[in-house]
């Protein structure tokens, strides 16, 4: 049995038909009980009814008893009185609807030998006795009360310790089987409600696994389970934008390879051809194998973080500093494309890895010094926890600034990423700045051009960073 539909249904019907099982044993003792308990009840007041009449009669040979029953005759020693209806007390006569039952009105001699010994004890001294006695080899509740000389003595037949009582069991039993049935019945529905959102998610991941996109499954169960829907509509959704990033790497790395290297392949045909000059050729492959180095470098930077093997340090660094490095890296790239690089602000101190700092600073202003035009200025702004980037080109349309980021999507949208960027440096820029335990974010400026903005903790914040070190 491995359907977990099976198991549920055997499960939760063995727990019903055990309690079924327990409340039938404990409802045929408690009815057994209580059969008894109503006999005894009976036969004792009908004995005290009887007593009481017979005591109150006048002394007269033909009396008769209240409600029209004669009375029976007192039994001779030796003997035992028939009751009414001319049955003795030996067999006592099934009672008929609406007729005598079995009565006996004995002397206290024949009453002690016809009661169990202890009976006549009782007798003499409080005038009562009860219990269950065996006459005629039958089980018989009976009630003696004495009147006098007299005893009156009802019995019942104890129909819970005979054949009768399979009247009472025969019921429990058809209840029972009736519970059985409806336990049986609702088993089976909580078993399927309860496999049934499993075998949707099931079918779920079948789709995703084959590369489908299968529709969110729905929250229709148990807690858990929408909580295990929730989760696998949350990775659904994570899966199926880490495919459409790597159809986007794909194909923007393809298309990226594929121009630098046939540029330098046409130059290298062009000097074996001698219809291209080496140094113009020179120069334009190695500015094509700068663009390649910085393209693999960006992907092994990415790959490097998001193995979580990128080791990113913990230490105080002054982002003046850095501001004034990367110009002073970049300089040259600046000067060839007529932009001026500009510094500003003073000690600016904050806790991170100054390597990647410096890293994700000369990102930035490589974009900014591609995006700008000729004339232009890029500027550094470092304040404390913060460095920022100026430019004075096109900006970034308001829509498309939350998703400024991602890889690849500025450089896939026309116009909007610089022409020779390979659209990784911004993905590498928050990825880095993240490890670091900051955030980036990009604004336009009023004026033209657009402004990032680096974040990164304080050295008082130095107790409540989490990153590896």
């Amino acid at each position: 049995m491995r359907s977990l539909r099976a198991r549920l249904f055997a499960a939760i019907l063995g727990t019903v038909l055990l309690g079924v099982g327990a409340s039938l044993a404990l409802g045929v003792v408690l009815t057994k009980s209580a059969v008894r308990d109503t006999i005894r009840a009976d036969v004792e007041n009908q004995a005290e009814a009887l007593a009481s009449q017979l005591g109150n009669l006048p002394p007269v040979g033909a009396r008769r008893l209240r409600g029209g029953q004669s009375p029976p005759p007192v039994a001779p020693a030796g003997g035992l009185p028939p009751p009414p209806g001319g049955a003795g007390l030996g067999a006592p006569p099934a009672a008929e609807p609406g007729g005598p039952r079995p009565v006996a009105v004995l002397s206290l001699a024949v009453a002690s030998r016809v009661l169990p010994a202890g009976a006549a004890a009782e007798l003499r001294s409080s005038g009562a006795a009860d219990g269950t006695a065996e006459f005629d080899g039958r089980s018989q509740i009976y009630a003696a009360r004495r009147s006098g000389r007299s005893v009156v003595l009802v019995t019942r037949p104890d129909v819970v310790s005979g054949d009768d009582f399979s009247r009472y069991l025969s019921a429990l039993l058809i209840a029972s089987g009736v519970a059985a049935l409806a336990a049986a019945a609702v088993a089976a529905l909580l078993a399927r409600r309860l496999t049934q959102p499993l075998r949707r998610l099931a079918g779920a991941a079948g789709e995703l696994a084959a590369g489908g996109r299968p529709e969110p499954v729905p929250l229709e169960g148990t807690e858990e389970l929408d909580e295990l829907a929730e989760a696998f509509n949350g990775m659904s959704e994570q899966l199926e934008l880490a495919r459409d990033a790597e159809r986007a790497v794909l194909l923007s790395v393809s298309h990226d390879l594929r121009t630098p290297l046939t540029s330098i392949r046409g130059y290298a045909e062009g000097i074996e051809d001698g219809t291209v000059e080496p140094r113009e050729a020179a120069e334009v492959v190695g500015r094509e194998a700068a663009r390649l180095e910085r393209l693999v470098g960006d992907l092994l930077a990415l790959a490097r973080l998001r193995q979580g093997v990128l080791e990113v340090t913990r230490e105080p660094v002054d982002l003046a500093a850095v501001a004034r490095e990367a110009q002073e890296r970049l300089r040259p790239r600046a000067v060839e494309a007529g932009v001026e690089l500009a510094v500003e602000g003073g000690d600016a101190h904050a806790v991170a890895d100054h390597g990647r700092t410096l890293q994700v600073v000369s990102n930035l202003v490589e974009n900014a010094i591609r995006v700008s035009p000729a004339g232009g200025q890029v500027t550094l702004l470092a304040a404390a926890g913060s460095i920022s980037v100026s430019d004075q080109g096109p900006g970034i349309p308001e829509a498309e600034i939350p998703r400024a980021f991602k890889r690849f999507h500025l450089r896939a949208q026309a116009g909007h990423g610089s022409a020779d960027g390979a659209g990784l440096g911004l993905a590498i820029v928050r990825e880095l700045t993240e490890a670091m335990g900051g955030s980036v974010a990009v604004e336009n400026l009023p004026a033209g051009g657009a402004r990032f903005s680096v974040r990164l903790p304080q050295s008082d914040t130095l107790s409540r960073l989490n990153l590896p070190g």
